[in-house]
């Protein structure tokens, strides 16, 4: 069992990063072993900073269409369709393994992605908060999930593959429907990478989620909650991981 010592181990890692609002950077060499993924996801849940600009979930829970959020700098309404949407794909691809933790390292953002003749009918004429805007009430609308995105699939004291670690990095590129249809499990590329959408969609913005201890939305997933929010922002104030984690606190 993970102790105390070793989230205060990653405290010490992630403190900066609270004290100055701003998200740490990452360096695709750096990976992470089943094991620190889930001492890393602990730490986020505990003590993962307040995401500005995410979506409210208050008009939703009181029976309404739609709620706020913010793109560009402006208000932007929200259809309450796309927020029970999106956490039905992230409860989907939890339960199916595709995903085990919402943040950075694991299952932290999504791709808009269209039918292409959609796109080249209609949504290549617009730009940014009104291709947004329009995106958000498009019943053909789907997104494209990449998971694990750090992590290693390789037992670090042995040098050879974790099977749990290879099942769960085969299922990192899900397309998922905003239709109600269940999500896709994209096959894998070989070298581990995310894949591109099938190639009858077109590919288009980019929005984010992550747990934290006073996110607005919740999952119950293997007995656990989680608490998690979402935004079309960057997430400037989010804390993620500076540099790998302290090896000998995560055995």
């Amino acid at each position: 069992m993970t102790s105390i010592f070793s989230l205060l181990t990653l405290a010490l890692l992630f403190v900066p990063a609270i004290a100055n609002g701003q998200t740490m950077p990452f360096s695709n060499p750096w990976s992470y072993t089943v094991e620190e993924m889930e001492l890393a996801f602990r730490y986020q849940q505990q003590f993962g900073a307040n995401v500005s600009n995410r979506l409210g979930d208050e008009p939703c829970i009181l029976g309404k269409k739609e709620t706020t959020g913010s793109y560009e700098g402006k208000q932007l309404s929200v259809p309450c369709r796309f927020i029970d949407e999106t956490v039905r794909h992230l409860e989907e691809m939890l339960k199916k393994g595709a995903a085990k933790y919402i943040f950075r390292l694991d299952a932290g953002h999504a791709h808009f992605v269209l039918p292409q003749k959609l796109w080249k009918n209609k949504y290549s004429k617009l730009t940014g908060f009104n291709r947004l805007r329009s995106l958000l009430r498009e019943p053909d609308l789907a997104a494209l999930y990449h998971t694990a995105e750090f992590l290693s699939i390789l037992n670090r004291k042995t040098g050879k593959i974790n099977p749990q670690a290879k099942s769960w990095k085969d299922k990192r590129n899900v397309l998922a429907f905003y239709d109600g249809r269940p999500i896709e499990i994209l096959p894998p590329d070989p070298t581990g990478a995310g894949v591109g959408p099938p190639a009858n969609y077109e590919i288009l913005n980019k929005f984010n989620f992550i747990a934290n201890p006073r996110g607005l939305f919740v999952i119950v997933h293997q007995g656990k909650t989680i608490y998690f929010d979402i935004t079309f922002e960057e997430l400037s104030s989010a804390v993620l991981v500076k540099k790998p984690i302290n090896r000998a606190a995560s055995r």
